[in-house]
């Protein structure tokens, strides 16, 4: 099990969130916290060139976190449109 935390902006994204992302984006936080990459619930991929950092996609919508591994704690650094989190 893992601790799941929000940044400020992350949170200020989900927010911001079209209802429907907002309660997908709920799901995806939940499975969060049994699986650092709930792969067969999301479409989770690591980004390439930062180690330990991970997207979820929810639609056109993004989750971008960090796991860290020794902590047992996901943070997640921003959740918004695809166009804007990358």
């Amino acid at each position: 099990m893992y601790h799941v935390v929000l940044t400020k902006r992350a949170g200020k994204g989900l927010e911001k969130a079209p209802e429907h992302i907002r309660r997908k984006s709920v799901e995806a936080l939940d499975a969060l916290q049994q699986s650092f990459a709930p792969v067969k619930l999301f479409d989770v991929k690591r980004m390439k060139g930062m180690e330990g950092v991970f997207r979820i996609r929810v639609g056109d919508w993004r989750i971008i976190y960090e796991f860290h591994k020794k902590d047992g704690v996901i943070v997640v650094l921003e959740i918004g449109p695809r166009g804007r989190v990358y």
